[in-house]
């Protein structure tokens, strides 16, 4: 999902709100191994560099960034293992979904080859030929009217094939 600013002034208000985070809110579909427990909840931790492997991110106990996801399991498929996840972010860090399903909940997003496990991919049929994860809902206020705007973008054809949605 995309916003795009017409003006300098829509430019400057939108800059200020998507790097703030009070006034945008950011919601995004999981297709997650296991289910996440408690079913709902609040995760905040630290996000830095792995220290183990600098290509990725992890939770750390120092030198990192705040990090807020607020998840509830929205579907389940007990026999093919899988939650369909609806996490709102709070805080926009890198990989910050993904490293929170997969190392703070032990629940890794399908098809993710970073912090996944390939090991539980190859049980899926279909297998996915993607991290299974998408922008879902993104709500804002107009930048010069104050107007609340909110935006949905289809679930992609290729989350319909596990039996949680």
């Amino acid at each position: 999902m995309m916003v795009a600013a017409k003006s300098q002034r829509a430019m400057d208000v939108l800059t200020r709100a998507f790097s703030g985070h009070e006034s945008v809110s950011k919601t995004y579909l999981a297709v997650a191994h296991g289910v996440p427990a408690p079913a709902e909840g609040r995760v905040e931790t630290l996000i830095g560099r792995s220290p183990w492997d600098r290509k990725k991110m992890a939770v750390v106990a120092k030198n990192g960034k705040n990090a807020i996801t607020l998840y509830r399991t929205a579907a389940r498929n007990p026999e093919a293992g899988l939650s369909l996840v609806e996490c709102r972010i709070l805080t926009g860090r890198t990989h910050q979904i993904r490293v929170h399903l997969s190392s703070v909940l032990g629940c890794p997003i399908a098809g993710d080859a970073t912090y996944g496990r390939a090991s539980l991919d190859k049980r899926l049929e279909p297998r996915p030929v993607r991290q299974l994860l998408h922008a879902w809902k993104l709500a804002l206020r107009h930048p010069v009217t104050g107007a609340p705007l909110e935006f949905t973008a289809p679930v992609p054809p290729d989350f319909r094939g596990y039996g949680i949605i």
